[in-house]
C-alpha cells in the first residue's frame, strides 16, 4: 500500500511513528468470518467477565489476548480461510430505510486471507463484552444483600434484560454527537489506541521492511520471554509481585493486644490478637493497606497503569497523589483518631456501626420497601466507613467541580468551535484518509439515544422493583449531556477516564433519600451511559487508525453489546442460583450457617452494595450532614472548582513552565482512588517504567521509543494474559473447586512463596502466628 498523502503525517508523535498513513478499501471489514467468530468471543468474553465478578483470583480477558487468540483462528484456521468457498450470500433490502431499496445485504462466504480490518472488528466485539456489564451489579446486590434468594424485590429475566441492554446502549447515542470534539480533532489521540493499533499492524504487516521485521522479531522474543517469567510472580514465587521493602529489612509485624478501638484488624489465627497502624500501613492486601515501600515485579500488578503508553505528565498526576493519600494523610488521620478512625481497618472497602461492627442493614430498613425507617435508624446506629474511603468520597467531590472549571479554562476554546463547526485544520491525516468511507449520520446516533432512552423509561416505570421513576432516568442521561465531553477531552489526551459515580449518586440521594435500589439504578444510567458513550468514542478512533468503515463499527459495538447483555444475565442468574458460598462471602445474613469459601470472595458486589447503602439507603443528608463527622468534606466541592484557577493564570503568564500539565481532575481522582483501592504496591514501579519510557527514552533515545516502545508494551501485556490464563486454567480453578476454599495442589511453600496460614499475604508483613 501507498501513502495517501505523501509527506503529511499526524502532529502526534507517537502515532505518527506507529499508524502507518495508508490504507486498502478493498479490504473487507464486516465479513463471514467477523460474524461468526466475533459471535464466539463476544460469548466467551462475557461469560469470563462475569464468572469472574464473584470470584476472589480473577483472570480477565483483554485486547492483547483476544488479538492472540483470534488472529490464529482467522489465519491459519482451516475451517474459515481455507475451506469455505467463495460464495455470495445475502438479500437485497426491500425498504427505502436506512440504506437505499435495492441494496445487497451481505458478502462473500470467503472474502480471501483473514485480513487486519475483520480482526480489528473482532477485537472491538470481544472486547466490549471483558467485564461484567454494570448494571449487572443491582441485580447482584438485590439478591445477596437486600434479602435471600426469593427476595419479593427482585426482578425476572425480562426487566433484567431490558435493564441491562438500556442501560448498555443508551449511552452510545451520545458517542456520534460528541465526534466534532473527541474523534475529529488531531489533539484528541486516545493513548491507548495506539498499542493496539501497532499490535495489530505488526501481524498483518505484508511489507520487508527492516522496522518491521525487526518489530516482529522482537514482539515474539520477547513474549515468549515473558510468558515464561511470569510463572514465577503469578505461582512459583508470588512473593516477587508483593515485595515489601520495609518488611524485608526489619521482619514481619506482630499483633497487638489490645481492643477493638486501637487495632481493628483481626488476627484469623488468634482472636485475641489484633493488628494496628503499621501492619496495615505497610500490609498489602491482607492488611487492607498503602503498601508503602512496596515493589512488584509482576507485570499484571502494572500493566492497568499503562507505563509504557500513559503520558509522563498524565502518569505524575496519578502517582503523587496516591502516595500523599495514602501513605501520608491518611495515615496521620488514623493516628490521630480523626472520625474514629482507630474503629475501623485503615483500607477497608466495608462500612460499619459505631461499634466497629460490620453494618447490618436489615436493622434500619423496611423490609417491605427497602426504604431505611428513621427511628430504626437512630435506634442503631450511624454509618461509618474507613479512613481512606471517607478521603475517596471527598476527593471525588473535589474531581467534579474542578474537571468543569479545567476543562472551561484549558479547553473552552476548543469547545466552542466544535459547537460552531469541525475544523479542517484539527483533522490528522488518518481523518483525511477515512473520507472515502461515508459516515455514519447523526440521525443513527439519535435514533439510538431516544429508543434506549424510551424503552429504560417504560421498564422503569412498569417493573416497580427498580424503585426509580421515568423522570429519574432522564435525570441521570441529563448528567451524561453535561460531563460527556469535559471528562472525553481529558481521557483522550492522558488515557486516564474520570466516573461519575459519585456525583450521580450524591445527587440522587439528595433527591430521594432512603432508597438504595432508584439510587445505584440512577447512578448506573448516568454512569454507565457516560462510559459506554466514550468506549464508542475511542473505538470510532480506533477505527480511524485502523481505516475500518464508521458504520461498521457502529454495527459491530451494538451487535456486540446485545449479545453480551443476555450472556451476562444468563451467568449472573445461573452463579447465584446454584452458588451457596456467594451468598455467605458476599452479605451479612444473621443466622447463615454456610461456611464461606474463599474463592468466591468478590469485592466487586461488596463495593456496589457499600454506596448503595451509603447514598442510597442512609443519604448523603444523614452521612454528610451537620451532625455527621464527615460534613466538612463537602468543602471539597469548593476546594475542587478553586484548584485549577491560578494555575490557569500561572500557565497563561509562563506559557513555557509546563503548568499546564498539572491536571487537578486527575490528581483529584487519584487522591480518592488510591485510598479506595487500597493499593498503593504498583506506584513505585510505575514511576520508574514510566520515567523510562515516556521521559527517558523519549526525550533521550526517540530512534528507540518510535521502534520498539509500544512492541514492547504490547509483548509484555500478551505474555503475562498467556500465563495468566494458563494458570488460572490449570493451577488455580481445580484447586478451588472445593467447599471450604483450601487449595489441594498448591505450590510448596518456600521463601518466595509464603504460608498463608501463617502471614497475611505474600508480602510478610503479618504475623498471625504472634503472640
Amino acid at each position: 500500500m501507498q501513502a495517501e498523502f505523501p509527506g503529511e503525517q499526524s502532529i502526534i508523535p507517537e502515532v505518527a511513528a506507529t499508524v502507518p498513513v495508508s490504507d486498502d478499501p478493498t479490504l473487507p471489514a464486516i465479513t463471514f468470518r467477523f460474524w461468526v467468530i466475533g459471535t464466539i468471543f463476544s460469548i466467551f468474553a462475557a461469560a469470563v467477565g462475569q464468572f469472574m465478578y464473584f470470584r476472589y483470583n480473577t483472570v480477565y480477558l483483554n485486547s492483547f489476548s483476544i488479538i492472540i487468540m483470534t488472529y490464529p483462528l482467522g489465519e491459519f484456521g482451516i475451517f474459515m480461510a481455507k475451506v469455505l468457498p467463495d460464495w455470495r450470500i445475502g438479500f437485497h433490502w426491500p425498504f427505502d430505510f436506512l440504506v437505499a431499496r435495492g441494496t445487497f445485504i451481505g458478502g462473500s462466504l470467503n472474502p480471501g486471507p483473514f485480513n487486519v480490518k475483520e480482526q480489528t472488528l473482532i477485537l472491538v466485539a470481544a472486547s466490549t463484552n471483558t467485564g461484567a456489564a454494570y448494571a449487572t451489579d443491582i441485580l447482584a446486590i438485590q439478591r445477596l444483600f437486600y434479602g435471600p434468594h426469593q427476595n419479593p424485590n427482585n426482578v425476572g429475566w425480562c426487566a433484567a434484560l431490558l435493564l441491562i441492554i438500556t442501560t448498555q446502549c443508551v449511552g452510545y447515542g451520545f458517542a456520534g454527537l460528541c465526534r466534532t470534539w473527541l474523534v475529529r480533532p488531531a489533539a484528541m489521540w486516545w493513548p491507548g489506541n495506539v498499542v493496539l493499533a501497532n499490535m495489530l499492524h505488526v501481524f498483518h504487516s505484508k511489507s520487508n521492511e527492516g522496522i518491521v521485521r525487526d518489530r516482529i522479531k522482537l514482539f515474539n522474543k520477547l513474549t515468549a520471554w515473558v510468558t515464561i517469567y511470569e510463572f514465577l510472580p503469578q505461582y512459583f514465587a508470588t512473593y516477587l509481585g508483593k515485595i515489601s521493602i520495609v518488611c524485608l529489612l526489619f521482619g514481619s509485624l506482630k499483633g497487638n493486644l489490645g481492643s477493638t478501638r486501637h487495632y481493628p484488624l483481626e488476627n484469623p489465627a488468634n482472636p485475641h490478637v489484633r493488628f494496628g497502624l503499621w501492619p496495615q500501613l505497610l500490609g498489602q492486601y491482607s492488611a487492607k493497606g498503602g503498601g508503602f515501600m512496596f515493589l512488584t515485579f509482576d507485570w499484571q500488578a502494572l500493566s492497568g497503569a499503562g507505563p509504557f503508553y500513559t503520558p509522563f505528565w498524565a502518569q505524575m498526576n496519578t502517582v503523587i497523589p496516591v502516595i500523599l493519600s495514602t501513605w501520608i494523610v491518611a495515615p496521620l488521620m488514623y493516628r490521630k483518631n480523626v472520625w474514629d478512625a482507630n474503629m475501623f481497618p485503615l483500607a477497608s472497602a466495608g462500612n460499619y456501626d459505631i461499634y466497629g461492627k460490620p453494618y447490618n442493614v436489615t436493622r434500619v430498613l423496611n423490609s417491605a420497601t427497602l426504604v431505611v425507617e428513621d427511628d430504626l435508624y437512630e435506634a442503631y446506629s450511624p454509618l461509618r466507613i474507613s479512613t481512606y474511603w471517607a478521603l475517596s468520597y471527598g476527593a471525588n467531590f473535589a474531581v467534579v467541580t474542578s474537571l468543569l472549571v479545567h476543562v472551561a479554562l484549558f479547553h473552552g476554546k476548543e469547545i466552542m468551535d466544535g459547537f460552531r463547526s469541525a475544523r479542517a485544520e484539527d483533522e490528522d491525516v488518518h481523518m483525511k484518509i477515512m473520507r472515502k468511507y461515508p459516515e455514519v449520520p447523526s440521525s443513527w446516533y439519535i435514533v439510538t439515544l431516544l429508543l434506549f432512552l424510551s424503552i429504560a423509561m417504560v421498564t422503569v416505570e412498569h417493573y416497580t422493583e427498580f424503585q426509580i421513576r421515568w423522570w429519574g432516568v432522564l435525570g441521570a442521561i441529563g448528567t451524561v449531556f453535561i460531563f460527556v465531553v469535559p471528562i472525553g477531552i481529558v481521557q483522550a489526551i492522558s488515557n486516564i477516564g474520570i466516573g461519575t459515580n459519585v456525583i450521580t449518586e450524591f445527587i440522587f440521594g439528595l433527591a430521594v433519600p432512603g432508597k438504595a435500589i432508584a439510587n445505584v439504578c440512577f447512578k448506573t444510567y448516568g454512569t454507565n451511559a457516560l462510559s459506554q458513550a466514550l468506549n464508542l468514542v475511542s473505538d470510532l478512533k480506533f477505527g480511524v487508525y485502523m481505516k475500518i468503515p464508521p458504520k461498521a463499527m457502529f454495527i459491530c459495538q451494538l451487535y456486540a453489546t446485545f449479545i453480551g447483555a443476555v450472556v451476562n444475565y444468563a451467568v449472573l442468574d445461573e452463579i447465584i442460583k446454584n452458588v451457596p458460598d456467594v451468598f455467605s462471602c458476599s452479605a451479612n445474613h444473621p443466622g447463615s450457617t454456610i461456611q464461606p469459601d474463599p474463592a468466591w470472595d468478590s469485592t466487586s458486589p461488596r463495593i456496589f452494595y457499600t454506596a448503595s447503602l451509603i447514598w442510597g439507603a442512609v443519604g448523603p443528608k444523614r452521612m454528610f450532614g451537620t451532625d455527621s463527622p464527615y460534613h466538612p468534606l463537602l468543602w471539597f466541592f469548593l476546594g475542587g472548582a478553586v484548584l485549577p484557577i491560578p494555575f490557569y493564570f500561572l500557565h497563561r503568564r509562563y506559557p513555557n513552565f509546563g503548568w499546564n500539565y498539572i491536571n487537578w481532575p486527575i490528581f483529584l481522582l487519584y487522591w480518592g482512588g488510591g485510598p479506595a483501592n487500597g493499593s498503593g504496591a504498583s506506584y513505585l514501579m510505575v514511576i520508574f517504567l514510566s520515567a523510562f519510557s515516556q521521559f527517558y527514552a523519549k526525550r533521550f533515545r526517540r530512534n528507540w521509543y518510535d521502534k520498539y516502545n509500544y512492541t514492547v508494551s504490547a509483548a509484555l501485556d500478551s505474555g503475562t494474559i498467556i500465563t495468566a490464563i494458563i494458570c488460572y486454567l490449570c493451577f488455580t480453578l481445580p484447586q478451588l473447586g472445593g467447599g471450604n476454599g483450601e487449595p489441594t495442589g498448591s505450590f510448596v511453600f518456600w521463601a518466595l512463596n509464603p504460608n498463608s496460614t501463617q502471614y497475611g499475604d505474600q508480602d510478610y508483613c503479618l504475623n498471625y502466628s504472634a503472640v
